[in-house]
C-alpha cells in the first residue's frame, strides 16, 4: 500500500510540474513560434524533472556504463535500444545530445505531455499503417539532415523483460540510407517499471552503451544481416542485465 502511495505521489508531483511548464513555458513558445532549440531545451528540463522525481519519490535510480563510447565528432547517429517502459523515452535526453525520436502516434494523446511532445515534431507513426516504414525512412532522413541524432526502438513497442521479439529492419535501413553510425544500448528498466501505470519496485536501472557500429563496419552487410546482428547484441545484453537486477533484489 505504501509503495502505491509513493507512485501516486510521483505522478501527482510530475503532473503539477507539467501543468506549470505548459502554462509558463510551452504556451509562450507556441504563441511566439520559437524554434526547435528552445522547444528541445524545455523538453530536456521536463525529462530531468521526471528522472529526478522517479529517484526521489520511488527510488528508481540508474547507472550508465560505456558513456565514453558515444561519438564526439558532433555528427548525427542513430541510437537503437530495447524498449521496456516509458522511463527510457525520457532518460535518453540525459545522455544523448540534441535528438529526435521515432515513436508511436498514440503518445500525442497523453494529457499535457502529448501536447509538448507534438510541438517537438518527432517522427510519429501509426503502426497499423502499411506506409509507416516509408514515413520512418523519409522523415528520419530529414531529421538526420537537420543535424539531429535519432532515437529508435527497433522492437516496435514495449516488450516484457522475459520476452524477445523480432527487430524491425527500418532502423538498419535508415542508417544505411543516411550513412550514419549506429549506437547500441541495452537496459533493464522493465524490472522496476514494466509497461503500464504502476512502477514495480525501487532499484537500480542499468544502462549499457554496447558499441558504435561505424558506417565502415556495416557497409558490407545487407539490411537483414545488420538487423539480426543488432537484435542479437541488444537482446543478449538485455537478458544479462535483467538477470543481474532480479538476482540482486
Amino acid at each position: 500500500m505504501f509503495w502505491r502511495i509513493r507512485v501516486l505521489a510521483f505522478y501527482f508531483t510530475l503532473s503539477m510540474f507539467a501543468v506549470i511548464m505548459a502554462v509558463f513555458l510551452w504556451l509562450p513558445v507556441y504563441f511566439l513560434n520559437l524554434g526547435y532549440n528552445v522547444r528541445y531545451r524545455i523538453a530536456e528540463i521536463f525529462s530531468r524533472i521526471f528522472i529526478f522525481l522517479a529517484k526521489l519519490l520511488c527510488g528508481i535510480k540508474y547507472q550508465v556504463t560505456g558513456i565514453d563510447k558515444l561519438p564526439q565528432d558532433g555528427k548525427p547517429y542513430i541510437v537503437l535500444a530495447n524498449h521496456q517502459s516509458f522511463w527510457e523515452n525520457l532518460f535518453m535526453q540525459l545522455i544523448i545530445p540534441k535528438h529526435s525520436w521515432v515513436l508511436k502516434k498514440e503518445l500525442f494523446d497523453m494529457p499535457v505531455f502529448g501536447w509538448g511532445l507534438r510541438m517537438l515534431n518527432p517522427v510519429a507513426i501509426d503502426r497499423s499503417n502499411s506506409r509507416s516504414v516509408l514515413q520512418i525512412l523519409t522523415e528520419g532522413q530529414k531529421k538526420i539532415e537537420q543535424g539531429l541524432h535519432l532515437i529508435m526502438f527497433p522492437e516496435g513497442g514495449t516488450v516484457k523483460i522475459d520476452r524477445n521479439v523480432k527487430f524491425k529492419p527500418s532502423a538498419a535501413k535508415l542508417a544505411i540510407n543516411a550513412n550514419v553510425p549506429i549506437v547500441l544500448i541495452a537496459h533493464n528498466s522493465g524490472v522496476f517499471w514494466p509497461k503500464g501505470f504502476w512502477f514495480r519496485k525501487p532499484g537500480l536501472i542499468s544502462i549499457r552503451i554496447l558499441e558504435v557500429i561505424s558506417t565502415k563496419k556495416y557497409q558490407d552487410h545487407d539490411v537483414r544481416t545488420l538487423t539480426d546482428y543488432i537484435e542479437e547484441r541488444i537482446n543478449k545484453e538485455k537478458e544479462i542485465l535483467v538477470r543481474l537486477a532480479e538476482t540482486n533484489q
